[in-house]
């Protein structure tokens, strides 16, 4: 248990770090926009990009692993809306909604970090693959689901699917992958002197992160019914990993360190942005709350599942 606590005290006492020095203005409320997106931006695009860039294109792409995550992704968002229409009685825009917080990882801000922790050196490759199926498959069906309900898509199709392909050309990370793979691809070199500076960019990513995570979660309060939240967070929590893991059962040939990699990334709470995206469905204060919850709740079960790969 100690060896756990040494992988996960250390992310969870960043985050507390954020909290504590928005909570009593070291830092002022306004600076977490411009962190958040230093990190966005730059600090995780640099590392995506020196990584990926440095590494052979069949050591990047795995398909069992984005098959098992992608699967198991939509499953949960699809279990998630079900059990949230049937069983809570809610509306299929909320259930949607909901869906979106139990699918959605926060790989970026807490799932890499813990990673780091985790093994003796950066398995970017697993990080990588996750954005890719995040991005590229799973928000962009879950929006188009709940679009798709709110009659959007019926007037304006066209403009469901501009709106899901900026989402995805504009993503920096995205950006980042697509530029590093051609790099690796064509076995193309920076200047030593931008590397470096990308480099430079890259340690900050993980640590400015979760300085965001902890300061982004001042001020929140918990408003709305406990049921659906709890739902979320157990889908978020519980149910993905889960899924993961019976699905982990049909790829035997899979690298042990990219099974307990994919496992850690359903495990982690929902993205930060959370409440952001799905603000605009009326859902902003539920999702800032159940953000909170989870958050916090992940602490105890990321322990109990990495007590088990330790």
């Amino acid at each position: 248990m100690e060896a756990v606590i040494s992988i996960i005290a250390p992310i969870f006492f960043l985050i507390l770090i954020g909290f504590l020095s928005i909570r009593y203005s070291f830092l002022p409320q306004a600076a977490i926009p411009g962190l958040s997106r230093f990190v966005l931006y730059l600090a995780l695009p640099a590392l995506i990009f020196i990584k990926l860039s440095s590494m052979e294109l069949k050591e990047v792409l795995q398909f069992d692993y984005l098959a098992v995550y992608a699967a198991s992704g939509l499953a949960t968002f699809f279990i998630i809306v079900l059990l949230s229409w049937r069983l809570l009685k809610s509306g299929l825009v909320d259930a949607g909604v909901r869906g979106v917080g139990a699918t959605m990882s926060n790989s970026a801000f807490i799932g890499f970090p813990v990673l780091l922790q985790f093994f003796d050196y950066p398995l970017t490759q697993a990080f990588v693959m996750s954005l890719m199926v995040e991005n590229i498959i799973l928000l962009p069906v879950c929006l188009i689901f709940i679009e798709t309900v709110l009659g959007k898509s019926e007037s304006s199709g066209k403009s469901l699917f501009m709106v899901v392909l900026k989402r995805i050309s504009t993503n920096p990370l995205l950006i980042a992958l697509a530029a590093g793979l051609v790099f690796s691809v064509f076995e193309l070199n920076l200047p030593s002197f931008i590397g470096k500076g990308f480099d430079l960019l890259a340690a900050a990513a993980s640590s400015v992160a979760l300085i965001v995570i902890g300061g982004s979660l001042v001020g929140v309060t918990i408003k709305g019914q406990w049921a659906p939240i709890l739902l979320v967070a157990i889908g978020k929590l519980v149910l993905f990993p889960l899924i993961v893991t019976l699905l982990l059962l049909l790829t035997p040939t899979m690298p042990s360190e990219l099974k307990i990699a994919v496992v850690i990334f359903a495990s982690v709470s929902m993205f930060s942005s959370y409440p952001i995206v799905c603000g605009e469905y009326g859902s902003r204060s539920f999702c800032a709350s159940t953000l909170l919850i989870t958050t916090v709740l992940s602490f105890f079960t990321l322990s109990v599942l990495l007590h088990f790969f330790v």
